[in-house]
């Protein structure tokens, strides 16, 4: 096994999502501390660290590896979970807000924001940015 750079790819590929969501944000809302941590938006920064992981992993210990079948399935599995579980999330924080706006009920949930999970494309995004980051690491 190369573990060479088996931190560093899926901590890049956070860092490198996140960097650019703010960069997007950045041109349609200001300066937000928020958007540096927040989760939702275009590319999915979940998205992009596990793909880059088992991107890395296919690349340097082959594609029919144990390890490399781990990492997809573990891939799989958050990327419904974005698109499917979160986004539900998120669109039932947005339908709860909106009904106690209409009831005029004090809602106060902190921490709490209504762009929790992914669209297909923003998980899209995020997983050719992951194929591109673990690919250029294992190539290193």
């Amino acid at each position: 096994m190369n573990s060479k750079y088996v931190l560093i790819t899926p901590l890049l590929g956070w860092v490198v999502a996140q960097g650019l969501k703010y960069i997007i944000n950045l041109r349609k809302d200001g300066l937000q501390m928020k958007d540096l941590y927040a989760s939702g938006g275009f590319p999915s920064s979940h998205t992009t660290s596990t793909v880059a992981l088992a991107t890395y992993l296919g690349a340097t210990d082959g594609w029919t590896s144990h390890i490399f079948g781990l990492a997809a399935m573990f891939t799989a599995v958050v990327m419904y979970d974005a698109i499917g579980v979160r986004r539900a999330v998120g669109e039932h924080a947005r339908l709860l807000r909106e009904l106690a706006v209409q009831k005029k009920v004090d809602y106060k949930v902190r921490g709490i924001h209504t762009s929790l999970g992914h669209t297909p494309l923003e998980v899209f995004g995020g997983l050719v940015l992951g194929v591109v980051i673990g690919l250029a690491t294992s190539t290193i």
